[in-house]
């Protein structure tokens, strides 16, 4: 239930999706067999030949390789053979330490750098098309190490903007399946100043063309060719979305990254429109996140929730075939969670759905190593909330609420109670918690929302007043000068008199 693998491997390559089958694997989210054979669907369609072969032998309890994989090894070896005797005298050449003086050199001019290799190495510029060659067979092959080794020689030298713009994709993936998290967050970030130029936005074509165009991949450039260029973007921004996934729940900061960049107006379009099932990650980071702004962010997203919900019940209304299918993408448990909390503020219907978390959370690839800290402090949201409610509160009740025994419920409100400082007390005779008085005065609310209107209209005010002094002061200097050169000019007929006089 809930699992969005299907969702998000149409935005992935096929060497990006098998980590995901492997946690799947390990989780036990489907019948073993039949991962098996999603992996074995895979891989045939890679050049990772004795991989793939290895799987064939488990799925089918063999020790023969599979008749696909064995039929096109020899065309593997001999491209492969082909292209790393292409690239020989180029990799030769930039292993040169006087060639690599000579590029430092070249302050990063790329034509000026292929200049000075020509001349003093014999380079010719059908090398690089060998060397983009050659790291696609890399990355076919599973050597991610090799291949994003040749991307970076091919982004510095070349000057084909839609290879390159490819490179910066192949790169990327590479770094993502070499779990090197730093690099690939530098990379993604290079990528999204890349997609959000308008002038230099890659085509769909430039995106995938380095990974090898898998059936989903292929049938999205097919489709997308002759698009205009903002949905180009669109497009593009929807894989960035999915890929970034791998890099924002892997790098320390790269769930703050992803709130900032997923609350961005273009990439809130973007969700919105092609990938609604990123909202569950987003939600999933604002919800652990520490940010300053949490209240400000929740309250964001709980419209996108609200407005996401509106827009598939309209969708429900008006497409009875697909009913059912669009019921399932409403019952996502952790925006379900957000949706009854803060816009239905139904606190049973909200324990239901905090409960559907737990198992989609242990399921999801990305999530699962929040889990622990994903549920506490939902539950501590729950309180929160519930006790703007309630001054008195059973704690049987909320910790049915909760999801937790009365045993759990009661020790987990006591050290709640006792670690935020909270105004209350708690009547172990009744099983009860007492809230404190929590009521702000009119008073304090009025002049805490005038406050930076306050501080505004001052500061509004003294600018209008250095300004004002600005211009009186050039009026001033302007007169005065006028004046000083009818002096200047009336005494420049005595001769240098006038000059001195000046001086």
């Amino acid at each position: 239930m809930g699992d969005l693998t299907t969702k998000i491997a149409a935005l992935l390559d096929r060497h990006m999706v098998y980590p995901i089958l492997e946690f799947l694997a390990h989780v036990k989210a489907y019948p073993e067999k039949q991962i098996l054979q999603a992996k074995y669907d895979l891989l045939k369609n890679t050049n990772m030949l004795d991989l793939a072969n290895t799987v064939y032998q488990q799925l089918n309890a063999t020790d023969a390789n599979s008749p696909e994989c064995e039929a096109k090894r020899p065309n593997v070896l001999a491209s492969y053979e082909r292209l790393q005797s292409s690239t020989e005298k180029l990799l030769s050449i930039l292993e040169d330490p006087a060639a690599l003086a000579l590029l430092k050199e070249s302050s990063g001019d790329k034509a000026v750098m292929r200049a000075h290799l020509a001349a003093s190495f014999g380079f010719q510029d059908d090398m690089l098309d060998a060397l983009y060659d050659y790291a696609q067979c890399q990355f076919q092959i599973g050597s991610y190490q090799g291949a994003a080794d040749l991307l970076f020689h091919y982004r510095v030298l070349s000057s084909n903007s839609e290879k390159c713009n490819s490179a910066l994709w192949g790169k990327l993936a590479c770094e993502i399946l070499l779990e090197k998290w730093d690099i690939a967050l530098d990379e993604l970030l290079k990528l999204k100043d890349v997609i959000d130029t308008p002038a230099t936005t890659p085509s769909t074509v430039a995106a995938v063309q380095i990974l090898g165009e898998s059936e989903s991949t292929g049938a999205t450039t097919a489709a997308t060719a002759n698009l205009p260029s903002n949905t180009q973007q669109l497009i593009q921004r929807s894989f960035f979305i999915a890929w970034s996934l791998f890099v924002y729940f892997n790098h320390p900061k790269g769930r703050d990254a992803l709130i900032e960049t997923f609350m961005q107006p273009a990439y809130i379009s973007a969700i919105q429109t092609t990938c609604p099932w990123a909202l569950r990650y987003l939600t999933a980071c604002i919800i652990t996140t520490r940010n300053r702004r949490k209240n400000q962010l929740l309250k964001e997203l709980v419209k996108l929730v609200a407005s996401e919900r509106e827009l598939q019940n309209s969708r429900k209304s008006a497409v009875e075939s697909g009913q059912e299918q669009l019921q399932s993408q409403q019952q996502d448990p952790l925006t379900g969670f957000i949706y009854t909390l803060y816009s239905e503020y139904n606190f049973s219907e909200a324990h239901k759905s905090l409960a559907l978390c737990k198992p989609v959370l242990q399921r999801d690839y990305f999530l699962a190593s929040m889990e622990k800290e994903f549920l506490e402090t939902a539950r501590t949201m729950v309180f929160e909330s519930y006790v703007k409610v309630y001054r008195e509160i059973d704690i049987g009740v909320l910790s049915a609420t909760l999801g937790l025994s009365r045993d759990e419920g009661e020790k987990w409100v006591v050290d709640l109670v006792r670690g935020v400082r909270m105004d209350a007390k708690i009547d172990s005779e009744n099983n009860t918690v007492i809230m404190g008085a929590q009521y702000t005065s009119v008073f304090q609310n009025v002049i805490e929302r005038t406050r930076n209107l306050t501080f505004r209209t001052n500061l509004l005010a003294s600018n209008i007043e250095k300004r004002e002094v600005e211009l009186a002061n050039r009026r001033a200097g302007t007169t005065e000068g006028k004046k000083e050169s009818k002096k200047s000019s009336g005494g420049s007929g005595g001769g240098g008199g006038g000059v001195r006089a000046k001086y």
